[in-house]
Formats: C-alpha cells, structure tokens, sequence
C-alpha cells in the first residue's frame, strides 16, 4: 500500500523549529479528498491549515492534538489504499517523526541580545505568567525553551517568592491554560465551514490566537444539526467547555453572528469583545432563495449562481470554489440537515429569532462590519446597532468580508481584540 506523507515544511520564522497539532480534521482510516482540510498546527504567529493534496484515506497520524512536532516532520500519511484495522505504518517514514530528542546535557548560553527559540506552547504560558523568556534556560535542542522549562522557571520564581507553591502549569485544553490565553473564536455562516477564515487567519496579528468552530450541521458537525439559535449556542458552548475554553473574543459571521450573540446571552462563557460580520438577527428580512438554493444545490452550476449572490464581483472567488464546496457537502453528507435547519432558522423566508437585544446589552468592545453590497442580509440593519458599538459599512463588499476584504476583515478584529486591553 503506497502512502504519502503529510507535513509542514516552513513555519513563519527563521526561529521556529516546531508547530503544535491542534486539531485533525479526520480520523485514521477516513476518505479524504484533494483540498480537504486535513490538520490545523500552530506557529507562534497564527494557525495554519493543511490541506489533503491527493485523494486517498487518512492512513497515520503521527503527531495527535495537543502535540509539538519539528517542522518538517511527517505529520501523518495518506494512503492510495484504504488501511486495514492494526496496519502498521512503514517504518522509514516512522523512523522521520521522532521527537525533537531530550538532552541530560547542559542547555548552551544564550548570547545576549539573541532572540529566546521557545515552542509555541512554551510562549504561551511564559506571556500568561509575565516571565521573560530571556530568564530561562531552555533544556532542548539548541537550548530551545520548551514548557518544562516553564513549569521549572515559574516553580522556582514561586519559591523565591515567599515558598508559595507555583500552580502546576496547565495542557493546552485545560480550563487553565484558556484562562491565560484568551482566543479569537471564529464561527462561520450558514451553508460553510471552519475553513471559510483561511485568509484571515494568517492576517492577524501576531498576538491573536484563533479557534474555529463549525457549526452544528456544518463541516465535522455535518451529523449534529440545531433547529433553534439558542440549541446552536448550548451546543458550541459544550465544544468550547469541553476545549478547555472560557474566556473569548467572539467573531462571528452571519449564521454565526447570531450565534455569538445566544452565546453572549448563555452567560457560560466569559465574553471580552465581539466582532459581527454581516450578522443574523438584527431584522426579519434575509433573502430566503439565497438559503434554499445553497441548502438543496445539487449541481456546480446551480451552486455557482447561488454562490455569486454572496459576492459583489463572482470573479473574487477561486477556481473551482463551486465545485470544491458541492464535494465537501456530499462527503459531509449533511444536504438534509442544511434545509431541515434553513426551514426551522429562517420560516416562511424571514430570521425566526431576535439577537438585537442580546446586541444593546453587550458591556464589552462591540465591532459590526457589514458590505454595503450586501444581497443577503441587508446592511440596513446595521442601523440597530447600539450607539457603543462601532459600525463600519464597506464598499464594494459583499455578504462575505472575510473573502472579499480579508486584509481589511483581519485588522478589524485585531482592533476590536486590542481596544480591550
């Protein structure tokens, strides 16, 4: 059975030796097509997505969430066959996915001046307990700070401190470590996915980190659809919980601006700003035939014209963007469910559900973005908007921001993020 591997050769910096895996998109012994998302690792700058480029089945991983692993290393393998159960992998690509080695021998001196080669992870906690890394002596390769090195520094700190027992330093899904960093949680619209943000994404500035979330019925979720905004809400509350994730910026696209919003309202979450693109909820009007037609399209051509009414100019979208969707909605299998949840969601072609007062009552950076082009939900409603929140209304643009304006999209919610402080 051939197998080919999956990796990530460059990591943003000359300083960057490894990523952190946090999240797969399948599992071992899944279908997978060219283009599928496959796995999201972590540099100390942004998230990034890797993407299938061959079809095939997600034979190994080698690398599981929550891991660092060298840049350069196979993350995990494709095969042209689908695996047997307890197949093993082929151990000349196993041999290349061993860790960066653990070393008994003194961590060298650091030059002063030089920049401090710390993990991604290790970063983290160093900026959450205010330690300079400079200070630490990193025991991997090269004297590359990793979070031992943390959990000594901060022990040692505490103890000089007056003997007070340093908290043990938390895993990255733990409701620890979430109270220390305080992602961006990114939420997608109706008929998409968590990969609709991969241009924004990388934009951001360097200090925001990201969760992206699908939403129940959509992408991995495609078997778990909602029929109410609030059943949407409890449902992501339960995934962010679970994740380890407390404390949040929320970013929310149309469908999914609702939903931060119900989030907001839920109260399970503590919520420091929000940011609302094009958002449900504000207004009765939606144009109904916009999410039927993306809900029950069948065909790339049919998809193609729907698709277009979300934009200002079809030409911004990329080649194959039609076709590419249509295929993820049919390995998703979730067609039904998209118009089971479009019939409860949007009745009789109006938004069945209210957010503007879950909107006036927000006492955190509000920041709504709307395309004055837009043919889906009008920009009109923007004007609901409570006098604290900032409105920024786009020419040119769309339904969609974040692929139309992403540079623009980016900085927006990096001030939003910013302004509190």
């Amino acid at each position: 059975m051939a197998t080919h591997p999956i990796s990530i050769d460059s990591a943003g910096g000359e300083y960057m030796e490894a990523v952190l895996v946090i999240a797969w998109a399948a599992k071992s012994g899944d279908p997978v097509k060219a283009g599928d998302l496959i796995v999201t690792v972590e540099t100390a700058k942004a998230a990034t997505e890797i993407e299938a480029d061959r079809d095939g089945w997600l034979a190994d991983i080698y690398f599981s969430e929550g891991q660092e692993a060298p840049v350069g290393a196979v993350l995990g393998t494709i095969a042209d066959e689908k695996p047997m159960a307890g197949q093993a992998a082929p151990a000349t690509i196993a041999a290349t996915t061993d860790p960066l080695p653990v070393t008994d021998a003194p961590p060298p001196a650091r030059q002063s001046g030089t920049r401090a080669i710390a993990s991604p992870l290790a970063r983290r906690l160093a900026a959450a307990a205010g330690l300079d890394l400079s200070t630490v002596a990193g025991t991997g390769p090269r004297g590359r700070i990793k979070k031992r090195d943390i959990d000594a520094a901060l022990a040692t700190r505490s103890d000089r401190s007056g003997g007070i027992q340093a908290e043990p330093a938390a895993s990255p899904a733990s409701p620890a470590t979430a109270r220390q960093t305080t992602p961006a949680v990114l939420i997608h619209g109706f008929g998409a996915d968590r990969s609709v943000w991969r241009q924004v994404v990388p934009l951001l500035e360097p200090g925001v980190a990201t969760v992206s979330l699908d939403l129940p019925g959509h992408g991995a979720e495609a078997a778990r659809p909602a029929r109410s905004i609030e059943e949407i809400a409890f449902a992501l509350s339960d995934r962010l919980e679970a994740m380890g994730v407390w404390d949040v910026h929320l970013v929310g696209h149309s469908l999914g601006g609702a939903a931060a919003l119900a989030l907001t309202r839920l109260g399970r979450l503590t919520v420091r700003s929000v940011t609302l693109l094009a958002p449900a909820g504000l207004g009765p009007e939606i144009n109904a035939g916009f999410i039927a037609g993306l809900a029950r399209a069948t065909t790339v051509q049919a998809l193609e014209r729907w698709l277009a009414v979300m934009v200002s100019d079809p030409r911004i979208l990329p080649a194959g963007y039609a076709q590419a969707a249509l295929r993820q909605m049919e390995k998703n299998g979730n067609r039904n469910a998209l118009a089971s949840m479009a019939e409860a969601l949007f009745p009789d072609g109006t938004q069945g559900f209210d957010l503007a007062p879950a909107l006036a009552e927000l006492g955190v950076p509000t920041r709504l973005v709307w395309g004055k082009l837009d043919r889906v939900a009008p920009a009109a409603h923007a004007a609901r908007a409570p006098g604290f929140a900032a409105v920024h209304l786009l020419d040119g643009v769309g339904h969609v921001p974040q692929i139309e304006a992403p540079a623009l999209t980016a900085r927006l919610i990096a001030e939003t993020v910013r302004s509190c402080g």
